[in-house]
């Protein structure tokens, strides 16, 4: 039993392209059921079916699934609003085939709201439980086939935090990673010249060769690993004074989707015309403030298309990150039970000329999510799974008051 997960970088114009390509290929589209994608608010899954089934939906509400997502720093890049549109734009030309759905999965947080710091905490705490409840309840549980595509950072192996793919794996199905890299293997202006002879896009097996030797970070990130992911090893031993050697490329994934050299990849973001004066803009100057970051931080770029990777500037002035958000309460529930085991797998090959798909009888487990009973005023998390106790958790606002709807996904009060 084995699925397909993409670690992306987020905002990169030539991963978008690609995407793009690849659900517009018959045969993906015949056999793709679902894809679960990071930058899309659950709250606003019904529109989103609508959407992606060709309805007339206003695009300022579909909008709204990517662009109101609690992930995200100020105004996230309008490249996930690409891969909607792909998936709907294919599915209205094949009206009488196979149909492909787009699955929100980020936490259901609604900023409207929001008024301090603390609403944030039960969303973006759990971002990673969220996402793999999504694909529990909306995926495994109805046999389907599904493409997840999610930051590289939560899905990379050999680091911490990773959640995702370790509850697949102990439910007993076979993950296949592909992670988004470059022609970096070291510091930003190590590049290893191998890579000039490749086309793009390609993705390559990192089994048994040298690709796979190379070290992951560096070639994720361009040259440039960002703060706090360098040496955070899986490791209960104490933190060496010496930094451990680099994780392997070959440790932290299965295959590299190379579409071309560092310095010709693009990252597309919204810019500061596009959001000064305007509703949104001011939401999101808002969502900064409460955030804690500085005046003018994210607020928009410079321009829409600018180098993914830039050179490190040689003075720190970037703004300091925003104090860090108070711990829970001693009455949180974390969950923590396993995934249903995978009933389907998907398999791309390298080319991505052709997607094969295969299924396994597999025996549902039947799981209800009933509410937890706790005193008043306990804060419950805004998941529908188990926690530790063997308790089970409501989804609730971080209150400890019920929301105004319950669960499955697509019948929020903004569908």
């Amino acid at each position: 039993m084995t699925f397909v997960m993409i670690g992306e970088t987020h905002s990169n114009k030539q991963e978008y392209e690609w995407l793009r390509s690849l659900v517009g290929t018959p045969e993906f589209a015949d056999r793709v059921d679902d894809i679960v994608m990071e930058f899309g608010n659950s709250l606003y899954q019904k529109s989103v079916d609508r959407y992606i089934a060709g309805d007339d939906v206003p695009i300022e509400q579909v909008q709204k699934a990517w662009r109101n997502t609690v992930g995200a720093v100020g105004a996230p890049s309008p490249v996930s609003g690409w891969l909607y549109e792909a998936v709907r734009e294919t599915n209205m030309k094949r009206h009488d085939k196979h149909q492909m759905r787009v699955l929100c999965g980020d936490p259901y947080i609604d900023w409207d709201k929001v008024q301090t710091r603390e609403d944030i905490e039960p969303y973006l705490s759990h971002r990673d439980e969220w996402f793999t409840q999504v694909v529990k309840d909306e995926v495994l549980a109805k046999h389907h086939t599904a493409l997840l595509v999610m930051g590289s950072g939560h899905f990379l192996r050999g680091f911490e935090p990773t959640y995702i793919e370790p509850h697949f794996r102990k439910a007993g199905a076979k993950t296949y990673l592909i992670v988004f890299g470059t022609n970096v293997v070291g510091s930003y202006d190590d590049l290893d010249h191998r890579f000039d002879t490749w086309p793009a896009p390609v993705i390559v097996s990192l089994a048994n060769n040298w690709v796979g030797e190379l070290p992951a970070l560096a070639v994720v990130s361009g040259g440039d690993a960002p703060h706090g992911m360098r040496f955070r090893r899986r490791s209960k031993s104490p933190v060496p004074e010496t930094p451990p050697a680099p994780v392997k490329l070959n440790l932290a994934a299965d295959a590299l989707l190379y579409l071309g050299p560092r310095d010709t990849l693009i990252c597309v973001s919204m810019t500061r015309a596009e959001l000064d004066g305007t509703p949104y803009g001011k939401e999101v100057k808002r969502r900064l403030k409460i955030e804690g970051f500085p005046d003018g931080f994210g607020a928009g770029a410079e321009k829409a298309e600018e180098p993914q990777f830039p050179r490190p500037q040689t003075t720190d002035d970037t703004p300091p990150p925003p104090p860090p958000l108070p711990p829970p309460p001693r009455t949180w529930a974390h969950p923590c039970r396993p995934a249903r085991p995978l009933n389907r797998y998907l398999f791309l090959p390298w080319d991505c000329s052709r997607v094969l798909v295969g299924s396994m009888r597999g025996r549902r487990r039947n799981c209800r999510t009933q509410r937890l009973r706790s005193k008043p005023g306990t804060i419950r998390t805004p998941l529908g799974v188990r926690s530790r106790s063997g308790c089970t958790i409501s989804r609730t606002l971080s209150s400890g008051q019920p929301n105004t709807f319950n669960p499955p996904l697509g019948t929020g009060p903004h569908g």
